[in-house]
Order: C-alpha cells, then sequence, then structure tokens
C-alpha cells in the first residue's frame, strides 16, 4: 500500500504510528529512528525532549489521477505565491523549490 508523509504536532501522535522521518532532538541527535514504531513510552519522551513535530507515515488511498491533482494544484498555488518574486535570484530560488517540496507532500 502507497503511503504518504505527514507532519503532525505531538499532541496529536498516538502509539502504533510509524514515523516517515527521524526525531531529532535541538542537538540534532536521533531520538528515533525513521520506521519506528511510536509507543507511548516514546510520546513521553518525545514530550520530554521537548519535540513539538513528527513526520508520519499513513496509508494514502487516493488514486494516481488524485495525487496528480493534488500535485498540480499545489504547483499552481506556489506558483501564484511566488509570482513578482525574481526566481533568477539563486537565494530565492532555493526558497522557491522548498516551498514546493514541501507543498507537494
Amino acid at each position: 500500500m502507497r503511503t504518504r508523509n505527514r507532519y503532525i504536532v505531538i499532541a496529536e501522535a498516538t502509539q502504533d504510528m510509524v514515523l516517515a522521518e527521524p526525531v531529532q532532538d535541538r542537538y540534532r541527535i536521533t531520538l528515533l529512528p525513521a520506521g519506528a514504531v511510536v509507543s507511548q513510552e516514546n510520546l513521553q519522551q518525545l514530550a520530554a525532549h521537548q519535540i513539538e513535530f513528527i513526520c508520519i507515515a499513513q496509508p494514502d488511498a487516493r488514486t494516481d489521477a488524485e495525487i496528480a491533482r493534488s500535485a498540480s494544484d499545489s504547483a499552481r498555488e506556489v506558483l501564484d505565491i511566488f509570482a513578482r518574486a525574481d526566481l533568477s535570484d539563486p537565494l530565492m530560488a532555493a526558497l522557491f523549490d522548498q516551498v514546493l517540496l514541501y507543498r507537494s507532500i
């Protein structure tokens, strides 16, 4: 089954969720690896480390057409946001790329 990544606040996390990305503390020390199944004890530890967000993998039941439409809509929205930006500026182009990547997840 296909999955999609979703960023959630730690307060919304529940046990048995699967991490799509590793969880790191503010010192970049990995607390939990990608693919780990979250337990109640993990949630308490993450709260103790003041982790605010995690990225989970969740089942994606969308059809290929729905995924394509969503990606197209996201790209159009990002293009609208950056309509007046100078994308020949390397910093602006890098920001554009990152926003587009984030919005297409």
